[in-house]
């Protein structure tokens, strides 16, 4: 049985905002039009009547609500009051984490005030510095949007802000960037990798040196943002760096969709009611998450034997073959499925920031020991690592072997099978 506990509900297709980056709206697909622009109170209930089914039979007793969009806050504050009452009375037994990650722009004070009286704990998008965060984040008009984030966010330190969510830009100098979340006040922070892959590489990469194996920009980036933060005695949460400390620490259970070996346990509900695998995977090619699942005819189990959802749950211990041999492979888990893919071999390949996140693995797991008394890095069991040596090893003869049947699932998404 597949444990799935995070849902993200798109209540909105639209959004207010134009990012230049966007996954849904900005890199190739556009199956979003075909969406209604806000999901019905019938198909919000349609689907907590099917989730209260499937927890009933999977045994799940915690579920995180994600509302998400387009922009979720294009909705009216009572769809949000009439939503928490759905779950809520349908499915009362189960405990609830409600959160919306927003752009907010329109997050006023009867906004928080209404969400912290819902418990909806709330999560809001910058770019960083003005500068870099109205060159990306910008209104349909050109205009940026940073004045109405920033007010927003200073805001939010009398209510639920849980935290703000960045995409790395490797443009920006860090110390610029860390100074601005310290402005800010920042209590939480957490970093995502730009979307992107083997054939439509993120802004900021020189294509010309991507061949090059000391070419690791989203690593230095990430090294010059982990040492400032370290020396910082009042520093914030930065979910990105406590993962990977844990992680090389020996925690177990942790991770999320971009490192580790655990499942990936979340779905997306669109605005019709369909039911698919996580949304940025659109990023790769136009449709590869749709279906015919639809909470109004169907059970979630049904999304269950989807083949693109089977690959993603399982995307950490489905990887190409170099992954298997990696000496980071347990703490990296190959990446985040969309950033493996590649016209010409579907998701066997590596993730695109591979060396990146081996230099920033082996970085981290270095600095770590040499804090360590020897007594305690015995006790680990934990060995340095040696960049160019892993890097190396990536064009020696590998001792684990893929599965062949992996291997041709994985390839199964060449694009010139799917036009």
């Amino acid at each position: 049985m597949y444990s799935v506990t995070s849902y993200v509900l798109k209540i909105a297709s639209r959004c207010n905002l134009n990012c230049s980056y966007c996954y849904m709206y900005n890199m190739g697909d556009q199956t979003y039009l075909k969406q209604p622009k806000f999901m019905a109170l019938e198909t919000v209930q349609a689907f907590a009547d099917k989730l209260k089914s499937y927890c009933n039979s999977a045994g799940i007793e915690f579920v995180q609500i994600i509302f998400h969009g387009g922009e979720p806050l294009l909705a009216k504050p009572s769809y949000f009051e009439e939503c928490v009452a759905i779950f809520r009375n349908t499915i009362p037994e189960v405990e609830y984490v409600f959160t919306i990650q927003t752009n907010g722009v329109t997050l006023d004070k009867n906004w928080y005030e209404l969400l912290l009286k819902l418990k909806i704990s709330i999560g809001i998008s910058i770019d960083g510095p003005k500068k870099y965060h109205d060159e990306y984040r910008v209104f349909h008009n050109g205009k940026g949007s940073y004045n109405q984030v920033a007010k927003a966010i200073q805001l939010g330190k009398q209510y639920n802000l849980r935290g703000l969510l960045l995409v790395v830009n490797i443009n920006i100098p860090v110390a610029d960037l860390y100074a601005e979340m310290k402005a800010l006040d920042v209590n939480s922070l957490n970093l995502l990798l730009p979307d992107g892959h083997y054939d439509q590489a993120p802004f900021g990469l020189d294509m010309n040196r991507w061949g090059d194996k000391d070419y690791t920009p989203y690593a230095d980036w990430f090294i010059k943002l982990y040492k400032i933060w370290k020396e910082d005695k009042d520093r914030p949460s930065i979910y990105f760096f406590e993962t990977l400390v844990k992680m090389i620490m020996g925690q177990e259970g942790i991770g999320n969709q971009l490192m580790g070996r655990k499942t990936n346990g979340v779905v997306v509900v669109e605005s019709d009611g369909s039911v698919e695998v996580v949304d940025s995977l659109r990023a790769c090619f136009e449709g590869i998450t749709r279906n015919d699942i639809n909470v109004h005819k169907n059970d979630l189990e049904d999304l269950f034997e989807d083949d693109t959802f089977q690959l993603y749950y399982r995307a950490h211990d489905e990887v190409a073959e170099q992954c298997l041999n990696c000496p980071v492979y347990d703490i990296c888990g190959g990446g985040f499925l969309g950033h493996r893919y590649s016209e010409e071999k579907g998701f066997d390949n590596p993730t695109m920031y591979c060396k990146d996140m081996v230099r920033l693995i082996a970085f981290i797991q270095n600095d770590i020991l040499q804090s360590l008394p020897e007594a305690s890095v015995a006790e680990l069991g934990i060995e340095p690592l040696v960049y160019d040596e892993i890097i190396q090893s990536f064009d020696e003869e590998n001792e684990i072997k893929i599965d062949p049947k992996i291997q041709a699932k994985l390839q199964s998404y060449q694009k010139a099978l799917h036009v």
